[in-house]
């Protein structure tokens, strides 16, 4: 009788560690770069891309941005016509880079759009990563550059920039998953 109960304990505490595991690689996956949606729409003479992306970052990222670390977001923009038996044609490619840091003294976040050089501030990182994934009439390509867009697929993807960090904190940030924050690749018709 002793051993039956030991053997169901065991196999309850097996199922609570699995338990206790499911929940945690669940909320490891949860973190990261998630683009929600994207579309173009053409609009006196160009393409234009509305995207929205969910930036949520690790515990690692938090700390080292509040310490004045600025964070580096890259959004990669690649334009191609998909072919049945030849690699994609590309058409174009482009790159949006985004710098997150943390004003002590204010207490406010700064998100710099560092192709414009525009830059924006904020009372919370919630309302400046909302600001940072929210991506609205960005011109990716002037129409005359290309002459029929029919079949034509805009691709995204959004990652953490681990080489504009700081020197030292590069090395850290190469091998820990913590630092390894990035997007699925998103597919979205080019729109005419």
């Amino acid at each position: 009788m002793v051993l039956a109960n030991s053997m169901v304990f065991h196999s309850r505490q097996r199922y609570l560690l699995a338990f206790v595991l499911l929940l945690l690689s669940c909320q490891a996956q949860a973190l990261g770069i998630n683009i929600e949606s994207a579309s173009t729409q053409s609009n006196k003479g160009s393409y234009q891309l509305n995207a929205d992306i969910r930036y949520e970052l690790s515990e690692e990222v938090l700390e080292a941005l509040n310490n004045g670390v600025a964070i580096t977001m890259q959004l990669s923009i690649k334009i191609e016509r998909p072919r049945t038996y030849l690699w994609d044609e590309s058409i174009a490619k482009l790159y949006q880079r985004y710098e997150l840091k943390y004003h002590a003294l204010s207490g406010q976040y700064l998100v710099q759009f560092l192709n414009s050089g525009e830059q924006q501030s904020y009372l919370s990182l919630a309302a400046a990563l909302r600001a940072l994934g929210r991506i609205r009439q960005l011109t990716i390509l002037d129409q005359a550059l290309l002459e029929d867009a029919q079949g034509a697929v805009v691709r995204l993807y959004s990652e953490l920039d681990t080489n504009a960090l700081p020197a030292p904190l590069r090395p850290v940030a190469w091998v820990s998953d913590d630092w390894k924050l990035s997007s699925e690749w998103f597919t979205c018709p080019l729109e005419s």
